[in-house]
């Protein structure tokens, strides 16, 4: 079935490349601009006499209009999306965090997550833009409420191919829902899949990006960590960012031992897991330095709970597949 929302992003991207208006495009074409604010908004599709003169305007073809860069259908993976999101998992029962999304999406979560992205100051930008100009397919895995790394490359280049990904369907179905309602953004797939065992081939992405997914993985992080080695194109790489707490914190005899028992990867940096994963070229960048006095994560919660001021230091770390 064809996305008549992708189709419209598609059209009006193509058009404000060209730098004309839709009344210009509507002129060209001999139709009201009318018509071409209801392609562009996803209510209706051209006519194929006007598709062929769309194709022939923007110098592309009608099935690249019609199909687009979906980064997943190009893949032939057998599988066909409902909704516009590509389910691995429909035989498992995910269930348990049904209401957790359902928290997420009334509250309007995913949606203040990529109006926030738009701030010029935001540490991730210049990352965004990193990833977004080594160009590629781009999978974002576990994007969870904040999307991850996603929203800042598209903030850099709209024509980014990303897949989203998460554990969680209804996670992927409201970023599928604010980004059709919010973005420009015509390449983009969503897949519902466990990222310990991504089912994506091998040698497949140019880039995987991950904001503190691997380190919450459910599951295996080292199998996580693997699969990202795996799906990576020889000279791809990972991308991930993760907040932890080092070893220089001066912790009381006792409350290390109980904090690690509740939050083991407050204190774990990943790097030797990062090596043993394969990764040879790998630089760390500290971006961000918060308190827990000054936070609002459970680990945070936790500290004050018992009476406790620790400095968690948030690094980004890019590691390069040999090639």
């Amino acid at each position: 079935m064809i996305d008549r929302i992708r189709v419209g992003k598609r059209i009006g991207q193509r058009r404000r490349k060209l730098g004309i208006s839709q009344t210009a495009l509507a002129e060209r074409l001999g139709v009201t601009s009318q018509a071409v604010s209801k392609w562009e908004r996803g209510s209706g599709l051209p006519d194929i006499e006007l598709l062929l003169a769309l194709s022939r305007l923007f110098g592309t073809s009608v099935n690249a209009l019609l199909e687009g860069g979906d980064p997943i259908a190009e893949m032939g993976l057998g599988i066909s999306p409902s909704g516009g999101v590509y389910d691995f998992l429909a035989g498992r029962d995910l269930s348990e965090y049904d209401s957790f999304s359902d928290m997420l999406v009334r509250g309007g979560v995913m949606a203040e997550s990529w109006r926030r992205s738009a701030r010029a100051d935001h540490p991730f930008r210049e990352i965004g833009r990193r990833i977004a100009e080594a160009g590629g397919r781009i999978l974002e895995i576990g994007a969870g409420p904040g999307g991850g790394f996603m929203p800042f490359i598209l903030r850099a280049d709209p024509n980014a191919a990303v897949i989203v990904t998460d554990l969680v369907p209804g996670v992927v179905r409201e970023w599928k829902r604010v980004l059709d309602a919010e973005s420009d953004s015509p390449n983009l797939g969503y897949a519902v899949c466990d990222f310990t065992s991504l089912p994506f081939p091998d040698a497949s992405f140019d880039t995987v990006s991950d904001c503190g997914g691997i380190a919450n993985a459910v599951g295996d992080r080292d199998r996580a960590l693997a699969e990202a080695y795996r799906v990576l194109k020889p000279g791809g790489m990972l991308v991930t960012f993760n907040f932890f707490v080092g070893a220089e914190e001066k912790i009381p005899p006792g409350i290390r031992e109980l904090l690690e028992a509740e939050y083991p990867d407050a204190f774990r940096d990943l790097y030797a897991e990062t090596v043993s994963a394969g990764f040879r070229k790998i630089e760390s960048e500290i971006v961000d330095v918060r308190s827990t006095d000054r936070d609002d994560s459970g680990f945070a919660l936790r500290c004050r709970e018992i009476g406790i001021r620790l400095k968690r230091t948030g690094y980004v770390r890019v590691c390069i597949k040999g090639l």
